[in-house]
């Protein structure tokens, strides 16, 4: 995996920052797209390598909704998460 995997847009980073702080948390993508000032498309499209890296997940409730959420058993999810705390309290 590369860093541009996980930051490889603006919105990207945006999302992943948000689900950063939101570590426990699962969002259906239209509150996340609402939040984030993004488009629905645009939520689905960055989340893809996302959770083609295995860092977040994406499962679908009903017909049309999808709810999303860090994957916190990968051992990369817990190194982000672990850097993304330390990087916080530098401020």
């Amino acid at each position: 995996m590369r860093l541009i995997d996980i930051f490889g847009s603006k919105a990207q980073t945006r999302l992943i920052e948000y689900l950063l702080e939101h570590r426990e948390r699962i969002f259906n993508q239209a509150w996340l797209a609402r939040v984030l000032s993004l488009s629905p498309s645009t939520i689905a499209r960055v989340v893809e390598p996302l959770t083609k890296n295995e860092l977040v997940r994406v499962e679908r409730v009903g017909k049309q909704m999808k709810v999303i959420s860090l994957n916190l058993e990968n051992p990369k999810t817990a190194l982000l998460c672990e850097f993304y705390d330390k990087l916080k309290h530098m401020d």
